[in-house]
């Protein structure tokens, strides 16, 4: 008799549950909550808010952290305020992904991802050089930066970076875990062209979770089965697309050149590879280490794409030993 009555209770809370409602499905953007920490930015003709968490003193030398896809800037907290005794350090959720403010299709280029580390500098170091640490889609990120304004940045570092050219990208395709955004599942989350609601925006954020979390990431991983938790807070689904999109597919073929112009920085970059993800040290030694003028390539034993969080006292030790303040 007690299940009877158990039945139209749980009922009851199922229908109850509203996912339309706000934090329901995925945490609040921060111009749902502004209450969390954001700075405004204005990039490609529209300003909005980002997520930013700082750690340190202002005083010290402004370091930059960028995540990076399917992730948001709270994996690396590790990384952050290991370094905060010697930097400043500013990592933030990039426009349209974790808790910052969405953005529309016509927002995004990679021309615009360059744009938003142009306009972070700005804000946080508008007079002195900056030290960017870039992990996979961020490290390309990085990369772009650097190579447009090689006079900016005193030092870069590059955790797994995803292939530095559209060319690279072409013959790595196959080889690195394939997330297939031009399906006609994701389509149907992002149509082109289409105009979003916050509630739409959580649907497909909710969905790209998922997505992160299945087995589409295993060649990433020592153990596929079992990866390290990634503790992203929100993934940007439809930013995922957009960027995706930008970079192209193997089938019109990948044209960016996120090295373009990066002669120019002479300085050493560090390029950390782990032992078995499929963008590993083998990948960064042979496509990643040419690029530049001057390349220092590690590989991180055990570890794999995630490996801040598998090898965090290791990789902390790497960039350290690298770093000019210490």
């Amino acid at each position: 008799m007690r299940t009877i009555y158990l039945l139209p209770l749980l009922l009851l809370f199922t229908t109850c549950t509203r996912t339309d409602e706000i934090g329901a499905l995925v945490p609040p953007t921060v111009d749902q909550d502004r209450s969390l920490p954001s700075i405004r930015i204005d990039v490609a003709g529209h300003s909005r808010l980002i997520h930013v968490r700082t750690f340190g003193d202002t005083a010290n030398p402004v370091l930059f952290l960028i995540h990076g896809s399917y992730s948001d800037c709270h994996p690396y907290f590790n990384i952050c305020e290991s370094l905060a005794d010697k930097y400043y350090v500013v990592a933030w959720d990039q426009r349209g992904c974790g808790l910052s403010e969405r953005i529309t299709e016509n927002e995004f280029s990679l021309e615009t991802a360059a744009e938003e580390v142009s306009r972070m500098k700005a804000h946080y170091s508008p007079h002195n050089k900056i030290t960017i640490i870039g992990q996979s889609w961020g490290g390309g990120m990085a990369t772009l930066f650097t190579a447009k304004h090689p006079q900016e940045v005193e030092q870069l570092v590059l955790i797994e970076p995803i292939p530095l050219t559209g060319s690279d990208m072409q013959q790595l395709y196959k080889s690195i875990v394939e997330f297939t955004y031009n399906n006609q599942s994701w389509n149907n989350m992002a149509v082109q062209g289409m105009v979003l609601s916050a509630d739409d925006h959580a649907q497909i954020d909710y969905r790209a979770h998922m997505i992160l979390r299945s087995n589409m990431t295993a060649g990433y991983h020592c153990d596929g089965n079992n990866p390290p938790v990634w503790p992203v807070h929100r993934v940007g689904g439809y930013m995922e697309y957009l960027r995706n999109k930008a970079l192209g597919n193997p089938v019109s073929g990948f044209t960016y050149d996120f090295r373009e112009g990066i002669s120019a920085f002479s300085d050493t970059v560090l390029v950390m590879g782990g032992s078995c993800s499929s963008l590993g040290y083998s990948v960064q030694n042979q496509y990643t280490r040419p690029h530049f003028s001057a390349a220092q390539v590690i590989e991180v034993q055990n570890a794999g794409h995630r490996m801040n969080i598998e090898k965090p006292e290791e990789v902390i030790s790497i960039i350290k030993n690298y770093l000019n303040q210490y």
